[in-house]
């Protein structure tokens, strides 16, 4: 029989065969893609065609003797179009003459380190590789000399899909590598906005990931990718691009990209399986079956400059234990330190089970108990007005003591909460001396105007650097840990609390630790305030957190991670202090 493959509109693979064909090729086409033929051909999307590429080989292999195949010519173009995974093992490194050469002659001026050198001559040998270096060591210049190493001629086309907070960044760092006066064309807006200006043609465009999640919006970049074959791409923080809705629209991007790269310095900030959707990104025709696969995959597709090959000084850690307030500590102890009473209603019981299992409440709870006034009511109400009167919380006063303290010093600081009331409290406290950034504030439009009139993140961000009037920067992690170099002018990073999230954690320290020139080197400090109670959640965080950045460290032959984050402290008799049932620990620690 005669079994017959070609390109349909760009986006599909035809699969045509004659009407003598094999059962066995019917069934195979019916129980993988659960597409019949209808006249003798099926359709099948490319992304999904790729992803099955090897079992179609497979299977046509088996066959061989009984199918004759027959491909054009724009289906193997098409299928040459993808980086193949198998290759990265085999391709020797380029040399640093021949990197400098072909940048050069596109318009690159900046002059790599020799640690960018090193990386870009394995990034430049592959058409899909990762930068997993660590902030502040040219990432962005390794992806941005990436480009310019593999552009076809001087109109390729550069595509960055990075989290909104960079975009900045990303023209500040273009206009110190290419000699061109150019920034980026963001995608930002209504489809009708963003179509306007694609057909504007431009050169060099950034979109940020939830832009994506829109159909119409997915549908111009894929036609815009599909329109130019030779373009980079580039997904900044790569680590966004896990979770299900992300990653499938990504997946159903990557088949159709020549050259891409994917940058974090925090490539599995929870877990092993966090590298499954980049990996797929890079290679969405490498079949991986298990987690634990990812770690030697990435070998040879990977560079990573560390903290260590920078000679950065460590951080100097201090874990300040807080002693809680008497009314809280007599309402914490009498629902959460011990098992509830014989006497305690089921409404009771349930209110608490209900707090319990609510760890960012809790972590909450334990920074400020006046944020979770309902919940207090609810449990018991006759201690609510004893614990408000206490104020926002002990946690909270002692940073604000330290914080003075510093600024008194003629320093400026850094303090990180998981929560926009902590945040926005916290900045209070300090008046005129603060600046707040959290999901809420607005990030600047492409026009000058907005970001000198508009309280903006960028506005804020400037004034904490440049106006000696403002001391203090109080921020959210998941607004704030990317993107946003401090280095310069700030030494002192406050935690009043933090969550499960490793990457959050090494991000946002990275703010104010990553490279500097070392005649410029000032010592860093990071403290962390945690709740001295029995089974305090702020205990059970930190060890969390000690041992996800552990086996990131593990992964990415860093063990320069483990020494910077580290910090020992007797885990057991923090947690069991006083009596708790194994129904309560399942529930308290839940996550």
């Amino acid at each position: 029989m005669k079994l017959s493959f070609a390109v349909h509109n760009d986006e599909y693979i035809r699969v045509n065969k004659d009407n003598n064909s094999l059962k066995e090729v019917t069934t195979f086409f019916d129980n993988e893609f659960n597409l019949l033929f209808k006249d003798n051909q099926i359709l099948i999307p490319f992304p999904i065609f790729m992803q099955r590429m090897d079992l179609i080989n497979s299977f046509l292999h088996d066959k061989r003797n009984l199918i004759q195949l027959e491909t054009t010519e724009d289906f193997r173009s098409k299928i040459a179009l993808s980086p193949r995974y198998r290759e990265s093992n085999s391709i020797d490194d380029v040399t640093e003459e021949e990197i400098t050469s072909k940048i050069s002659s596109f318009g690159f001026k900046r002059i790599p380190t020799k640690h960018q050198f090193r990386n870009l001559q394995r990034l430049c040998a592959l058409r899909a590789c990762a930068s997993f270096s660590v902030p502040g060591a040219g990432k962005t210049t390794e992806a941005l000399a990436f480009h310019a190493f593999h552009a076809k001629n001087q109109r390729t086309k550069l595509l960055v899909i990075s989290p909104i907070n960079a975009f900045t960044s990303w023209d500040d760092e273009f206009q110190e590598c290419y000699e061109v006066k150019n920034k980026f064309t963001r995608l930002r807006g209504s489809v009708e906005k963003i179509t306007e200006l694609l057909n504007q043609d431009p050169q060099f465009i950034i979109i940020n990931y939830d832009s994506l999640r829109s159909p119409e919006k997915f549908s111009l970049i894929k036609k815009l990718v599909l329109q130019n074959s030779d373009m980079t791409v580039i997904l900044d923080e790569s680590h966004k691009s896990k979770g299900q809705s992300i990653s499938f629209i990504l997946s159903n991007l990557s088949p159709f990209i020549s050259h891409k790269v994917i940058l974090t310095g925090t490539p599995m900030p929870q877990a092993p399986s966090d590298l499954r959707p980049q990996f797929n990104f890079l290679y969405p025709n490498e079949y991986i079956q298990y987690d634990e696969e990812l770690i030697e995959k990435f070998s040879p597709v990977y560079v990573r400059t560390t903290k260590r090959n920078l000679d950065l000084l460590d951080p100097i850690y201090k874990l300040n234990r807080i002693e809680p307030r008497p009314v809280f500590s007599q309402f914490y102890n009498e629902y959460f330190a011990k098992p509830l009473s014989e006497g305690a209603t089921l409404e009771d019981i349930l209110a608490v089970r209900s707090f319990k299992k609510a760890v960012l409440k809790l972590i909450k709870f334990i920074s400020n108990p006046a944020s979770c006034a309902d919940d207090i009511m609810r449990i018991d109400p006759s201690l609510l007005n004893p614990i408000l009167e206490e104020g926002s919380g002990a946690k909270i006063d002692a940073l604000v003591d330290r914080a003075t303290d510093l600024i008194n010093q003629g320093e400026k600081v850094l303090i990180w909460s998981s929560f926009i009331n902590n945040v926005e409290l916290l900045a209070s406290r300090f008046g005129g001396k603060a600046e707040y950034i959290h999901g809420g504030v607005k990030t600047a439009s492409n026009d000058e105007e907005d970001f000198i009139e508009l309280d903006t993140r960028e506005a804020k961000i400037k004034r904490f650097k440049e106006d000696e009037s403002c001391r203090v920067l109080v921020a959210n992690p998941a607004a704030a840990a990317e993107s946003i170099s401090l280095h310069k002018h700030c030494n002192h990073a406050l935690y009043l609390d933090r969550t499960y999230n490793a990457g959050q954690f090494l991000q946002s320290q990275d703010r104010i630790h990553r490279y500097i020139a070392k005649e410029d080197e000032q010592q860093k400090y990071i403290d962390i305030f945690l709740l001295n109670i029995p089974h305090c959640v702020d205990f059970k965080v930190h060890d969390a957190l000690n041992r996800k950045i552990e086996n990131m460290a593990a992964f990415l032959n860093d063990p320069s991670l483990i020494s910077l984050h580290g910090f020992d402290y007797d885990l057991d008799q923090s947690m069991d202090d006083g009596a708790i049932d194994e129904v309560d620990k399942q529930e308290f620690y839940a996550r």
